[in-house]
């Protein structure tokens, strides 16, 4: 072959190839292709001018989530393309003995990983930006922004050669792979590897030690990991350990089980006896496969029970960071020292300034003001400390953030007349984990603790506490005890006031609140203050958390395609791997409805095994994730139990169907 005639002859074969193994090629074009386009779909967001003006915080949690679906779109192209290379490697072997060379058949290879490449880059662009407009309509839906436009959602170029620079490099590599396992081994190896799990495998006992050992330590730290912030990497330790736990089990403990039924009496049943050698075969080959199934469908279901609770948890959040419809932060802070005549006086100008903002006070209700001082602390068992660089570089401690208030406050807030001793505070937490002990030394004192769950910080991501104190003396002296530590120098952490009221909006009606708004607004831009209105947060925080809700859908759905394309594969693999035997089987006379029943059992074990896991898996994470939950204001543990639930529910009906489809597959291919 020569010049052109030779690209040419070489070009036929591959597309010739493509259409052989469509069947294989076809399924990793559409599911690779949707994983793309889910990266495009996020970049393209994370640049659209409409979602950077309107919510400020989401392409941050966009780049997040990009980042994520990058790592395992690559990581799930090339473990799909493993698949496929030992499927064709029968056909290479056949190439090789037959003449051609390896350069040729490299060529081959990179002619299709070039067709392959500009189809999914085609795919990913064309498709994400079509589906990019209903997926920013569902996104701005779930924020309650109900102005978008589908114009607003434009082509962005940026995201597109983003993609196609990640494709590109994606197929290099995956072409560079293809390469090595073609250069490795030999002709007859290539034919030799179509008949790979022949020799029955051996029950490594060492390597299921270490599985259970791994298995065991990720339950361990997932169950006794308080969920602080101090203890997320203890968590993400967890979650690597029962990963590589999963893995490992699956493709050595199984086997030795499988081995210890060969003991049995039993086993030499015809139906047994069928059954067990067949999952011993399956299971050396198919063990990764199993476990990367069980890790996807344990990822999909956490990922997508998460995020529903983050935003199931919304209008809780919103009620904790604002209890009424308006505040107002007091432009100045207070120190210590400051009289408090000066504080009063302050509070007297910000309620006259609240009631004459209308013709008449009966539309001003439940109004209050604030005093109060937020404090860093340092928590060492049950003594709360000043947090300064020294304690915390040496002492084995959980940093804190404190907002502390007198009792008359909390009381107006809550609508309690609770009175409070002389050593005894109420704390409150947004992690449950932080409130293990009846007493606490605050300010250098015993205290005995009253615990509320009435009102409790608002902070998100951050270790918090909310500590009520008898009266404004003692928060003086807190603010004193937990000062600030900048440059160096220590001063007494600041004395902060807000007022918080609610408006009559049935007498007001919509545009007399509109236009309370707005000429409030504009007064206390005047005085250097600023409104915060619950409608305002309720935006901010649905932006936010409606973000991580999107996201979670999306690499939910990405989670979902690889499960889907990896049961298809092995079904496809075993089908093709049994085929021979089960002609055999015919052959000797084994009746048909025996074989279906022993290739049935074995589907629904190899099948259902890795789904049975996932919820196991499930189960042990979700205490560790109630707790990470708070942190997001989030802390009712039966919202992430009911959805995750929820989540299981659908996923195993899904499930289902899938066995249903890839196992009628199965069968005629064997037949």
């Amino acid at each position: 072959m020569r010049g052109k005639s030779k690209l040419s002859v070489l070009t036929s074969l591959a597309i010739k190839n493509l259409r052989v193994n469509r069947v294989m090629i076809v399924p990793f074009i559409l599911s690779s292709s949707v994983m793309l386009a889910i990266l495009y779909i996020m970049r393209a967001l994370m640049n659209n001018e409409y979602v950077i003006k309107r919510h400020s915080s989401l392409p941050m949690v966009m780049g997040f989530g990009s980042v994520i679906v990058a790592i395992f779109a690559f990581v799930f192209i090339l473990y799909a393309n493993r698949f496929l290379v030992k499927r064709r490697s029968k056909e290479f072997a056949l190439y090789s003995i037959l003449g051609m060379e390896n350069r040729h058949a490299k060529t081959i290879l990179f002619i299709e990983e070039m067709l392959i490449f500009v189809i999914i880059s085609a795919l990913s662009i064309i498709g994400g930006h079509i589906f990019g407009k209903l997926a920013f309509m569902y996104l701005n839906k779930i924020m309650k922004d109900l102005t978008v436009k589908l114009m607003h959602y434009t082509f962005s170029p940026s995201a597109a050669i983003l993609c196609l620079i990640f494709i590109a490099f994606t197929f290099v590599v995956v072409y560079m792979v293809s390469c090595l396992n073609l250069r490795s081994v030999s002709p007859m190896d290539l034919l030799a590897n179509q008949r790979k799990g022949q020799k029955e495998p051996k029950a490594r006992a060492l390597l299921s030690l270490i599985g259970l050992v791994l298995l065991g330590v990720g339950y361990y730290l997932a169950l006794t990991t308080d969920g602080t912030l101090a203890s997320i990497k203890s968590f993400f330790i967890a979650v690597v350990l029962v990963i590589l736990a999963t893995y490992i089990l699956f493709v050595t403990i199984s086997i030795g089980v499988l081995k210890m039924l060969k003991l049995r009496r039993s086993y030499y049943k015809p139906k047994n006896f069928l059954s067990v050698s067949g999952m011993i075969y399956r299971m050396k080959a198919n063990g990764i496969g199993l476990a990367s199934i069980a890790v996807m469908s344990t990822a999909l279901i956490i990922t997508i029970g998460s995020t529903m609770s983050i935003y199931s948890g919304i209008e809780g959040v919103v009620d904790k960071n604002l209890d009424r419809d308006y505040s107002i932060d007091y432009k100045n802070s207070f120190q210590p020292s400051d009289s408090i005549e000066k504080i009063n006086k302050a509070e007297r100008e910000l309620q006259d300034l609240i009631r004459h903002s209308v013709v008449d006070e009966k539309y001003i209700k439940n109004i209050y003001v604030s005093k109060y001082s937020f404090v860093p602390m340092m928590k060492i068992n049950n003594r709360l400390l000043p947090l300064t660089r020294t304690n915390y570089n040496k002492d084995k401690g959980i940093p804190i953030y404190a907002k502390i208030e007198t009792i008359d406050t909390y009381n107006k807030v809550t609508r309690n007349r609770i009175k409070l001793e002389d050593d005894q505070v109420i704390i409150s937490s947004n992690n449950k984990h932080l409130l293990n002990y009846d007493k606490y030394s605050i300010n250098g004192k015993s205290y005995k603790v009253i615990k509320s769950g009435e009102r409790s910080p608002n902070e998100i991501a951050v270790d918090a506490y909310y500590i009520v104190v008898k009266d404004h003396s003692e928060l003086i002296r807190m603010a004193k005890y937990y000062y600030m530590e900048t440059k160096g120098k220590r001063e007494a952490s600041p004395i902060d006031m807000t007022i918080c009221w609610d408006i009559d909006k049935e007498n007001l009606g919509d545009k007399g609140i509109d236009n309370y708004n707005k000429d409030m607004k504009n007064l206390l831009e005047k005085k250097g203050m600023k409104l915060n209105s619950k409608v305002d947060i309720r935006n901010e925080i649905y932006g936010f958390n409606g973000g991580f809700l999107f996201i979670g859908v999306l690499i939910g759905v990405m989670f979902l395609v690889g499960t889907v394309l990896v049961t298809y594969y092995k079904q496809l693999t075993e089908g093709y791997e049994d085929r021979d035997k089960y002609q055999i089987m015919k052959k000797v006379g084994l009746p048909e409805e025996m074989i279906k029943k022993t290739a049935s059992s074995q589907i629904i074990w190899m099948l259902f095994i890795p789904l049975f896991v996932a919820i196991v898996h499930t189960a042990v994470a979700t205490k560790i994730l109630s707790s990470l939950l708070g942190l997001f204001g989030v802390w009712s543990a039966w919202i992430l139990i009911k959805n995750i639930a929820i989540v299981i529910l659908a996923f195993i009906v899904f499930y289902l169907v899938l066995f249903k489809i890839t196992s009628s597959i199965y069968y005629k291919i064997v037949n």
